[in-house]
Formats: structure tokens, sequence, C-alpha cells
């Protein structure tokens, strides 16, 4: 474990290299815990620091209380969301897609709790660094925002290792530099700040990973009525801006219809680009939706990237 930790670490983490950077800058003369510079503390409690913020999102607690009530979220301190709702947000700079993911926030708001109050944010979403297939949780015990900790629940932890080892496991070298779940947190910090969280990483294809993300979702359906579940997904990428829109209606429209097996050969045969579409087929064909459906939040909308490809983005709640 020690050696395969070793080479994980020397590979390069594209996605947010200026933050990783940045953090290794920080931290390098910080003594090491489970071989990892990264960690502000040592143990016994660990806080898994920012890669990308002040580059995807305000390094500036004040900034991004600002910009969340701009978009018309509301400050959480005093509600908390209703249990069992399951929210798809995007994962790009704020700039760029941070008013669709801030609109599937304010839809949860828009459900307080009654005899269900959700206390616990699962999240799940794509690894973009390279490495081995699997499904990784943290090894921290918060995550550091802007407004303030979120406290990882490790106790869930121990039930998903068990439910799905070997596939499942703690490794942070997976989530120090990614953005796909940072950038939502806080969202998170904003709107429920006494949640705690489960951050999941998922590295890998759709086929590989589907028994263990079944039992993943099979453990969360557990504890839905007491959480909110937080999937991180693009809904389309092209490089033809046409293609790319029409790709995400097609993605809009399986969701809307739960339509798992389309869904799945959507993905299989490159119908379906979206970045975090294998995990959002695992939920479709997991039955923890119930009777509920997604519905799209916001138009879908496009960017083109400096290397022209074109992502398209929406937020969709399943209430």
């Amino acid at each position: 474990m020690e050696k395969r930790r070793e080479s994980l670490a020397r590979k390069s983490f594209p996605c947010a290299r200026a933050g990783f950077g940045r953090i290794l800058r920080q931290f390098s003369d910080a003594p090491p815990v489970y071989h990892n510079p990264l960690y502000e503390q040592a143990a016994p409690y660990l806080r898994r620091p920012p890669a990308v913020s002040g580059i995807f999102y305000p390094e500036s607690g004040k900034a991004v209380a600002r910009q969340l009530a701009a978009w018309n979220v509301q400050d959480g301190s005093e509600s908390f969301p209703r249990g069992g709702q399951v929210i798809i947000a995007p994962h790009a700079a704020w700039e760029i897609s941070g008013a669709a993911s801030a609109a599937a926030f304010a839809a949860v708001q828009a459900h307080p709790a009654a005899d269900s109050p959700a206390g616990r944010v699962f999240l799940i979403g794509p690894c973009h660094s390279p490495g081995e297939s699997g499904i990784y949780l943290s090894e921290s015990d918060a995550f550091q925002t802007p407004l303030g900790d979120l406290p990882v629940d490790r106790r869930i932890n121990g039930e998903l290792r068990a439910a799905a080892f070997p596939f499942v496991e703690e490794n942070d070298l997976f989530h120090l530099a990614e953005h796909s779940l940072e950038v939502l947190l806080p969202m998170v910090k904003y709107c429920f700040p006494a949640a705690h969280i489960v951050p999941i990483l998922v590295q890998g294809g759709a086929d590989a990973l589907k028994p263990a993300l079944s039992k993943v979702f099979n453990i969360i359906f557990k504890y839905m009525d007491e959480s909110l579940l937080v999937i991180s997904s693009n809904a389309a990428a092209s490089k033809d801006p046409a293609h790319a829109l029409s790709m995400a209606d097609g993605f809009s429209s399986l969701l809307h219809n739960r339509n798992s097996g389309a869904f799945r050969a959507g993905l299989d045969e490159g119908r379906i680009s979206a970045c975090g579409g294998s995990i959002i087929a695992a939920l479709l064909d997991s039955g923890l939706l119930g009777n509920k459906r997604f519905s799209a939040l916001l138009p879908l909308s496009g960017h083109t990237g400096d290397d022209g490809q074109t992502v398209c983005y929406g937020a969709f709640t399943a209430l």
C-alpha cells in the first residue's frame, strides 16, 4: 500500500495543478501523515485543505457569501433541508457553472425539513487525475472551505468500505487536488453549515465499477431519509458546440424519463459524454430514487474553452 501511495503521489494532477502546487509549497515542511505532506495538521485530526479556492471559486468567505446571495441562495444557519433529496450539480469554475450549481442547492432549500432533517450530505463525483480504477473515500476528518470546516462522517466510510471492499478505500491522494467535489463544498457549508459530509470520488469506467457502485448506493439508501445526495456531473462535452448541446439535451431527457438502460447504452456508444455519467447510470440502476424524477432547473448552457472543447452544464433535482 505504501509503495502504491508513493507511485500515485508522483503522478500529475492536471485538473488543478496550480492549486496543488500551492498546497505543496504551503505544507512542504509539515510532518508527513500517511506519507502525505499536504495535511495542515498531524493526527489525530486531519483537514483536507482547498486546492482550487481563489481559482475556481472565491478564496474569501465574505466573497463566497456575497456571490451565493447574488444567486438567491439562502444562508442556512438556522435550517436543514428535507432528507431524501437528490441533486445533480456541475463542477466547473463558478464563473462558468456556479449559477447552475447554486440553483440546485436553492431548490433543496425550498423544501425545508419537517420530520426528516438532512444532517448529512453525500457527495459523489468523478476523479480527473490519473490512477487506478476504484471508489475513493477521504482519510481526512474534515474538508476546509472559506466558510469553515465540513466534518467527514468517517463512520459511514467504514460501512462503505466493508460493503464494497476491495473497490472502495480511503485514499486522499485522489482527493487532494480534485475539484469536482471541492467547488460544491462552499455551497454545502453556506446552505447547511451543521451538516457532515461523505465525499466519494469515482475513478474508472461504468462497467468495471458497476457492482461496487451498486453496493455504495445500497448503503446510501439506508440513510437517505436523513441525508442529501449530491452528484457532481456536467451534462456533455464535444469539440462541436451544436453536438455538445444535442448530447446535453439527450442527457436531460434520459434523466427525466429515468431510462437507465438507454442511459447506459448511451454511455457505451458515446452518445452521452457527461463527466460523471457512470455515477448517474449507477444511480438510475440502483432504485434509490424510488418514484422521484429529475427535473431541469435552468436551460442548459455551454462554454467553449481555450482547447476548443464545449462543455454543457445543467442543474437537476429529484425531490
